[in-house]
């Protein structure tokens, strides 16, 4: 999955502050809402010293529910699940759950299918930095880099004071497994 940076320049201008939007592909990529990573994310990106890059410019996920044995991938460990309900005449709803790394308290939320039984005991996640082609897409995107212009600015936005801030913008929430294999530049 590809993340790219999009919003939430403070002035603090960290990770837990930033907004990126993700996707599978560069349509998903141009259609998804602007959400902070998730806690676990924050992690590996400072455990592979890419808060940097990440900032810049954004970053590729990768998952497998496979042991991985190579370097730079870390585990996660499903701790908890949840099926909401789903109403009368609606879909069924997907089943989420949360997984934290092995070696400390940091954690996402992954999505599986409605369809699917089960969420994996375990995950082992990589983090790395986006390809020249992709960043080349990136760049060729009108304001795909940019925060909200359009945004209305608070004190918030440059000073600590203690009134209740505004609503904070949604976590991401990791999309379930693909139905099928899947190439950025893929069209729909």
């Amino acid at each position: 999955m590809t993340l790219v940076r999009s919003g939430g320049y403070t002035k603090n201008n960290g990770l837990e502050d930033a907004l990126f939007v993700f996707g599978r592909t560069f349509e998903e990529v141009k259609l998804m809402p602007k959400c902070r990573i998730p806690t676990g994310l924050v992690n590996l990106l400072r455990r592979n010293k890419m808060q940097n890059i990440a900032l810049e410019t954004g970053f590729f996920i990768e998952i497998s529910s496979k042991k991985k044995q190579q370097r730079g991938w870390f585990k996660f460990e499903h701790i908890i699940s949840v099926k909401p309900k789903s109403g009368y005449n609606s879909p069924p709803a997907a089943l989420r759950g949360v997984f934290s790394v092995i070696d400390g308290f940091d954690t996402f939320e992954l999505g599986i299918f409605p369809w699917s039984e089960s969420m994996p005991n375990q995950l082992w996640i990589r983090v790395s930095e986006l390809d020249d082609r992709t960043l080349a897409w990136i760049l060729s995107q009108d304001k795909i880099l940019c925060g909200d212009d359009n945004h209305q600015k608070t004190l918030h936005d440059f000073s600590d004071i203690e009134l209740s801030n505004p609503k904070p913008a949604e976590y991401l929430r990791l999309p379930p497994p693909p139905e099928r294999p899947y190439n950025f530049f893929d069209e729909e």
